[in-house]
C-alpha cells in the first residue's frame, strides 16, 4: 500500500511540474534564430544580429531578413525561383531540401551551421560563382 501511495504522490508531483526529469540547459546554450544578413568569409549569409554570428538556425515559420538572404542564395546559387519575401514557408523549405541534397548534407529542410557549411552562398564580390563558407 505504501508503494502505491508513493507512486501516486510522485505522479501527482510530476503532473504539477514539481519534479524535473532532467535539468534544462541555459537559454544561452541554444542556437539563436537568424534574424538578419551579413557578410561572412566572402559571402552573404543569414546571421544572428545581436552577436553578430553566422551560427544560427531557421525553420519553416520564421520570417526575417535572414530568411530573405537564404531565399536570395537559393535563387542565385540553386535556381530555386523563390519569391524573396523573408517568409520561410513550404517553397523555401523544399528549395532548401534540394540544395541540401545537392550539397550531400542531411536534407531536413532546416537551416543551421551544418547546412551553412555545406551549401553554396551568394558571394560578396558580385561574382556569379557561389561559394562555400566555414
Amino acid at each position: 500500500m505504501r508503494k502505491v501511495n508513493a507512486a501516486v504522490g510522485v505522479a501527482t508531483a510530476f503532473a504539477a511540474g514539481m519534479i524535473a526529469l532532467a535539468p534544462a540547459g541555459p537559454a544561452s546554450a541554444a542556437t539563436p534564430t537568424c534574424d538578419s544578413a551579413g557578410t561572412y568569409a566572402g559571402a552573404w549569409v543569414p546571421i544572428y544580429r545581436a552577436t553578430p554570428s553566422a551560427t544560427c538556425n531557421m525553420v519553416r515559420g520564421n520570417n526575417s531578413v535572414g530568411v530573405r538572404q537564404l531565399q536570395t542564395t537559393l535563387n542565385k546559387c540553386y535556381k530555386a525561383g523563390l519569391i524573396e519575401d523573408g517568409d520561410f514557408g513550404t517553397a523555401t523549405r523544399n528549395a532548401l531540401i534540394n540544395a541540401q541534397r545537392a550539397a550531400g548534407t542531411p536534407a531536413d529542410g532546416e537551416y543551421g551551421p551544418n547546412t551553412r557549411k555545406a551549401i553554396r552562398h551568394e558571394p560578396v564580390n558580385g561574382s556569379t560563382n557561389c561559394v562555400r563558407v566555414p
